[in-house]
């Protein structure tokens, strides 16, 4: 039978525009299935192994016929692992302390270490910023109207000091999506955490101007979902919203049954023709009484002073039988003038003794329960008939996961009960994994935001569930899986090619973990390693470094250009990152970020010759240099590659940096002593060294 092209291009366009495609998918892909209680694998190189991570390694390295790279040496294994836990470069004094106790006692010294750096707030800064990319945080909203998000900052401390406190990452997952449902705490401070925590669902990006209000609704509903999916479940969730998952098993309805959830969520305060934000009050009773008493006390002075304003308007009009003057008081008798002065007196007196306004959270709350039908084709202009009860995804249900949700509630609380469950297959599996990424720059799975078809299975699938398990077992303990993960003789391996030279050709992406993967830092420990060596860094912890009005426009100046705050400090505009950061490949802060995609581009390099931040930091390790009566120059370019990267430098680069140092030309711009000279030819040695890979990489 002949079919003509346009009843072809009919048949096609039937095809992709229907509604509710078939999910088809198979229901036994790997990361619907439990997590397998594996035990770590028995190998020949046994004596290489130290922690149980190790044996599914080596195992999977025995198989390919490959062996592991040497043992990194301890300058580089404290620079990794300074990096990795801080997000700072180590002292020159802790290198050296460290190289002296692992020659005495390699395994004590390293655990000390890895106890010391945990214990550092720097600790929670580090992988505060980490979970900030996957809750993709912002001081501003961005898209149509780039409103200012005042108390951002709440939930980004929150952050940095839940990981600090090694809050449970259950718990640090139900408090993000239903910490205002929770049991009230024993004090009242302890529950605004919970409400801060919160702020998750209320951060993402908004068409705040979108005047077909519902779908605003819908548009908000639908990030939140595809947030929720990506961050906790490693699923595309929000490909459901028009249509079945084309690739894995989730119909539309489960994808509505959750929309049910946040539509029953208030997530806006109004829905006025630039909508408003959703915030709570965070001050203690004691003090909302304070501010209730004051507001009262004020409204009854000014009403007292209106209502005599009032009757002498009126005893006027009826004095002058005609329309009140352009300035009636004039007229108003002595008593009366006088009595108002007194009042306006005693009323600017209430004002100028205001307490503190109340302080306030992004948070949401609860609102009407409601089901909703599936949306055909996502519009919410085209309803099915039916309506879908509030749930979840039935491919993961199956697993003895369902949690009945009241009708009364919008079930949120039911929902992060049910991510957390030790029973579901997902949750565990992502995070451990996105743990192992951000030490090892690649995940066992190599597609951290989906765990679905479509996603890349895991190189090593028993040691994605053992460690799934073992989080787990431990009460979802972050620390612990760090301390799992860095006391491995997989990660403290060298960067370079293991003994046999086919290592490179049987495993180039580095899949079997055959070396340590060299990695560049991210583009705040770029900037935060600048900071840190020049002696420049404010180490001061939390706050807001900027004091523009909440759900005001964002105002033209920015702080990031001038601060010296770790860049987790700093205010995310979104649509205006900071250049020192976007250069880095920062993530987009307007969408879950599962990894960043570094970029080799040649404005890095630029970024290194001309940024003021660059040069001023290189001038300040310079002049710290020069101020050092007790060394010569060989001995200050020895403590400069110290200070820089982490290690002394060599004798032959001693006397290439002196031979450098004694052929730069003077500026013949510029009349300068022979102390500024010297000064300025420090300075663009160390500018060189801050420019080098060896300080942007670690490996």
């Amino acid at each position: 039978m002949k079919t003509s092209w346009p009843g072809l291009s009919l048949l096609l366009l039937g095809v992709f525009l229907t509604p509710n495609m078939p999910a088809a998918a198979p229901t036994n892909h790997w990361a619907f299935e439990r997590v397998a209680d594996v035990k770590p694998q028995q190998v020949r190189d046994a004596p290489w192994c130290r922690t149980p991570i190790d044996r599914f390694v080596r195992a999977s390295q025995e198989r390919a016929g490959v062996s592991p790279s040497v043992p990194a040496d301890p300058r580089t294994l404290i620079r990794r692992i300074t990096f990795d836990v801080t997000g700072l470069p180590p002292e020159p004094s802790e290198v050296d302390a460290f190289v002296r106790t692992t020659q005495q006692n390699p395994t004590g010294a390293l655990d000390s270490l890895i106890e010391r750096l945990l214990a550092s707030p720097h600790y929670g800064e580090r992988w505060g910023r980490w979970w900030l990319d996957v809750a993709r945080y912002a001081d501003t909203n961005g898209q149509d109207e780039n409103k200012v998000l005042a108390n951002a900052w709440r939930y980004r401390d929150w952050v940095v000091h839940s990981f600090n406190r090694n809050l449970p990452f259950d718990q640090f997952i139900v408090d993000q999506l239903a910490g205002d449902l929770l049991p009230p705490a024993a004090s009242e401070p302890e529950n605004f955490d919970p409400l801060i925590a919160t702020g998750f669902l209320v951060l993402g990006p908004k068409m705040l101007a979108e005047q077909d209000k519902p779908k605003l609704v819908m548009d908000i509903v639908d990030e939140q979902i595809d947030t929720v999916g990506k961050a906790f479940l490693g699923l595309t969730l929000g490909c459901a919203r028009c249509h079945d998952h084309k690739f894995d098993p989730i119909p539309a309805s489960d994808y509505y049954a959750i929309a049910g959830i946040f539509k029953s969520t208030r997530t806006m305060e109004d829905l006025a023709f630039v909508s408003k934000f959703n915030e709570r009050p965070i001050s203690p009773s004691a003090e909302m009484a304070i501010l209730e008493a004051y507001a009262k006390r004020l409204k009854a002075q000014t009403n007292q002073i209106q209502e005599i304003i009032r009757d002498a308007n009126a005893a006027l009009v009826a004095d002058l039988k005609h329309e009140l003057p352009k300035d009636p008081g004039l007229l108003y008798p002595p008593a009366t003038r006088e009595r108002l002065a007194a009042l306006e007196k005693e009323r600017d007196t209430i004002k100028s003794n205001a307490p503190p306004p109340a302080a306030y959270a992004m948070s949401v709350a609860e609102d009407k329960p409601v089901n909703l039908p599936v949306h055909l084709r996502g519009s919410h202009l085209n309803l099915a008939r039916d309506p879908v009860p509030r749930g979840f995804i039935q491919i993961v249900s199956r697993h003895e996961l369902a949690h009945q949700i009241p009708r009364e509630q919008s079930g949120r609380l039911q929902l992060a009960r049910w991510i957390t469950s030790p029973k579901n297959p997902l949750t565990a599996r992502v995070i451990v994994n996105r743990l192992w990424q951000a030490h090892f720059g690649e995940g066992l799975v190599r597609t951290p935001d989906n765990f679905g078809l479509r996603g890349e299975k895991p190189t090593h699938p028993e040691l994605l569930d053992w460690l799934a398990g073992e989080f787990v077992r431990t009460g979802w303990d972050v620390k612990a899986l760090h301390r799992l993960i860095l006391r491995s003789a997989a990660y403290q391996q060298s960067s370079g090619i293991g003994k046999e030279s086919e290592a490179g050709l049987v495993d180039p992406e580095n899949r079997l973990l055959s070396r340590f993967p060299r990695q560049r830092l991210e583009a705040e420990m770029i900037r935060d390693a600048l900071l840190a060596v020049s002696g420049r860094l404010d180490t001061a912890a939390g706050g807001s470094l900027v004091n523009w009005k909440n759900n005001d426009y964002v105002p033209a100046g920015d702080v990031t250009a001038t601060s010296v705050r770790r860049t987790v400090y700093l205010p995310i505009i979104r649509d205006r990152v900071y250049d020192a950061l976007t250069i880095f490949d920062f993530a987009n802060p307007s969408v879950c970020s599962a990894r960043r995609t570094p970029t080799v581009v040649s404005h890095q390099a630029l970024f290194f010759l001309n940024s003021p931040l660059v040069k001023d930091c290189a001038l300040a390790v310079a002049r710290s240099l020069l101020a050092r009566n007790d060394l010569d120059d060989s001995a200050r370019v020895r403590e400069a590659y110290n200070r820089i990267l982490s290690r002394p430098a060599s004798e032959p680069e001693t006397r290439l940096a002196i031979r450098f140092l004694r052929q730069l030309p003077g500026d013949p711009r510029t009349v300068s002593s022979e102390e500024n000279q010297r000064m300025d030819d420090f300075a663009l040695l160390c500018q060189t060294l801050l420019a080098s890979n060896e300080f942007v990489y670690y490996h």
